[in-house]
């Protein structure tokens, strides 16, 4: 390890992975995720949990073993194959190329709706430049972000729960819906939770990595799993109906419960959002940089500059996610980046499935139940992003095999 290497610790890799989850995703989710599944959105909450906590599961078995930075990428490569570690990397960068766009146009969404695309562009660039200062910079920013959010989100979640009793309950009773709907809700539930990978990518950057990113993860996940259990029961006790398709629940959750902080839902969502493009382009830029290493992509992407930031990796990403946001609609954009961070998911519990049973801690039934759920809620993304998606895919591993 050079001695300028650039390491965090625990509490460094918590705060990354919790300013991961708690960004945009949590301001934008339950609107949609109510309009597909209605009364049925505590069940979608509970499956995109349980995927969520599946996945945490065979990452943790798996960062217990391998300290690289690429997260499912290379894991992969150590327990299957190459071609594998191909799909889990692309998918990987991919998806989160998308969860960037999607979560600057919230940014931009918030702040100036007028000038949506050209905020949401600003936000990129200037999180490029704090990430390329390093990754103890990235984790000092992303504390005090994870930090600001997660207490407006305790603090909303306590204002709800002290009005529970004045709001309207009627609306908790369940109807019949279709169960791929409820599947559908649970994947566009699962972008909010789709943050603790960025600890995983993180690799032998995060000091005692093979016990502080299995412990990182663990943590965050229970933690952000309580909260937005308790977000959905206070948002669907206060708003009821209301909730259906808003893209500012937070918003109209004040104005329901005639309180002044509108105003500040929209500062926290901006934090949250710069805290989540930051953690998203650290844990990105490595696995492309790594996968630069193996030539999986091209070898430039892993030159780091004098704080070991792949520079070159997140201006390219960045690149990437300013195209889309300058076309992508934020809803399709969630259903692209929900397809392939599942995929990604996916690998990582084939790749457990690979593990001796010497270095397996976690049974293999739940690997196995984490791959199908992730495979059938992949399936079920909103509109047309599976399809569109396997086809990229497709044409990805066409080059790449063409190329060799």
């Amino acid at each position: 390890m050079s001695a300028n290497k650039q390491q965090v610790g625990l509490l460094g890799a918590i705060a990354i992975g919790l300013a991961s989850m708690l960004g945009a995703g949590v301001f934008v989710v339950f609107g949609t995720a109510y309009e597909i599944a209605g009364q049925w959105l505590f069940v979608a909450l509970a499956i995109a949990g349980l995927v969520a906590a599946l996945n945490s599961a065979s990452v943790y078995q798996l960062a217990r073993q391998v300290d690289r930075p690429g997260g499912a990428y290379s894991y992969a490569r150590v327990y299957r194959n190459e071609t594998l570690s191909f799909v889990a990397g692309f998918a990987f960068v991919f998806g989160k190329i998308g969860s960037i766009a999607a979560i600057a146009l919230a940014l931009g969404a918030y702040v100036s709706p007028e000038n949506k695309e050209l905020v949401a562009i600003a936000s990129i660039v200037i999180m490029v430049i704090v990430n390329s200062l390093g990754i103890q910079r990235t984790a000092s920013v992303a504390a005090v972000l994870a930090l600001v959010t997660t207490s407006f989100l305790v603090f909303t979640s306590a204002i709800g729960i002290a009005n529970f009793s004045n709001a309207e309950n009627s609306q908790l009773a369940l109807t019949v819906t279709a169960t791929q709907d409820i599947a559908m809700a649970a994947s566009v539930l699962f972008f909010a939770f789709a943050g603790y990978a960025r600890i995983a990518t993180l690799g032998n950057e995060v000091r005692n990595s093979k016990r502080n990113i299995p412990l990182a993860i663990v943590i965050t996940l229970a933690f952000v799993i309580a909260l937005y259990a308790i977000l959905t029961l206070v948002l669907l006790a206060v708003l009821s109906e209301e909730l259906v398709g808003l893209e500012t629940p937070f918003v109209a959750f004040f104005t329901a419960l005639a309180l002044p902080f509108g105003p500040l839902v929209s500062v926290v969502a901006t934090v949250a959002s710069l805290g989540s493009i930051l953690a998203l382009l650290a844990g990105v830029s490595r696995t492309a940089a790594t996968m630069g290493e193996d030539r999986e992509l091209p070898k430039v992407f892993e030159q780091r500059n004098r704080f070991g930031s792949p520079w070159l990796a997140e201006v390219v990403i960045a690149f990437g996610a300013s195209a889309l946001v300058t076309i992508g609609n934020l809803a399709e954009v969630i259903g692209f980046s929900s397809f392939s961070v599942l995929v990604y998911y996916a690998i990582a519990h084939i790749s457990a499935l690979g593990q001796p049973s010497n270095e397996r801690v976690i049974p293999r039934f739940i690997a196995w139940f984490g791959l199908v759920l992730c495979i059938w809620l992949a399936l079920a993304v909103p509109g047309y992003a599976a399809e569109i998606s396997l086809v990229i895919l497709a044409v990805a591993l066409t080059i790449r095999r063409l190329a060799r």
